[in-house]
This record gives C-alpha cells, structure tokens and sequence, in this order.
C-alpha cells in the first residue's frame, strides 16, 4: 500500500522516499535525539537506508506504518506513524523528531492523527506506546493523546514503560477534544 498523505495545522505526513536518507541519517546521527533510543547512541547513515527501506516494506506488506513528517517550512523533521512489532505481537505508534523542533506539540499531533489512522482506516482495537521510563517529553505525548500507562517491560536489550490507548478509549479523547 502506498502510505496516504495527511495534513494537519502544522505538518504533512507523507510516505518516504529514498530522497530522504541524507535528511533522516542528519536526525538519527544527532546523539540528543537517539539518547532514548535503544542503545541510546546515534545511528550511522547505513542504519537510515535501512530503516527508510524497512519502513516502505512495512507499508507494503501491513497496509499501514510510519510516515516521514514534514514541516510546514518544508523540512522533513523526523517519523511518526504505527508500526507492528514482531517480539510482542502488537501495533506501536512510534515519533521521532530532529531537536530544533521539539517543545511545539508537533510529536503529539502526529502522534494524535497517527492514533486516527490506526483506529479508523485500518480497524486496530488496540495500540501501545514504549518509552524510557526517564523520557518525559514521550511519556506527555502518550498522555496528551489518551494513552494510559500499562507496565514496565524489557525489550531490545532495554527497561521500558509501555502505554496503550484502545478504540474506546480514543473515541473518548477524540469527543473531549472536540469540546
């Protein structure tokens, strides 16, 4: 499936292309910004083909996945979107954005219209969010989003804290916001 593109007030989010490797390679290499990473150190420019490769697959084969998030300056500023991970058999939204751009509440509403996109488009029940326990800033996304802590949990080598959001639950938030 080619990934729909979607706009909000401040943000496209459209499908990646291999154009932005050099750009996304810039964000994953930035020590700041992959701190809450697993492994927490930068990624090499060879870890940005790969993941922009593996993000097309993704939509291809799942009919859904992470979109490249583009700034109404033009910029592509990082990823946002809902992956499956395999090792817990579970749909995640997952965001990263370049640093200049963080503290704008552009994270939450891609995260927000990402959320959306799960419920509505593909028909997910249910959706979680990871985080390091010590990242603030994600654990307000997850929660301006309607997303509820659920456990700690060890993934990828790393202590995490895991989130999820249900349909129900997002049509609360979503009718909340409305207001």
């Amino acid at each position: 499936m080619k990934p729909p593109v979607v706009r909000t007030e401040h943000l496209t989010l459209r499908g990646f292309v291999p154009g932005d490797v050099d750009r996304l390679a810039e964000i994953i290499g930035d020590p700041e910004v992959m701190r809450y990473f697993p492994g927490g150190r930068p990624w090499p420019r060879e870890s940005a083909e790969r993941e922009v490769g593996k993000i097309i697959d993704h939509w291809g084969r799942r009919g859904y996945g992470r979109w490249a998030v583009v700034h109404g300056d033009g910029r592509m500023i990082g990823w946002c979107g809902i992956e499956f991970v395999d090792e817990l058999g579970e749909t995640e939204v997952a965001y990263l954005l370049d640093k200049g751009y963080w503290n704008r509440g552009y994270a939450t509403e891609a995260a927000w219209v990402s959320l959306g996109f799960g419920f509505k488009e593909v028909g997910l029940e249910s959706i979680i969010a990871l985080a390091f326990p010590d990242n603030i800033a994600s654990r307000r996304v997850m929660e301006k989003t309607g997303m509820v802590y659920e456990k700690a949990i060890h993934i990828w080598n790393s202590d995490l804290v895991q989130y999820r959001i249900t349909r129900d639950m997002f049509r609360r938030a979503e009718g909340a916001r409305a207001r």
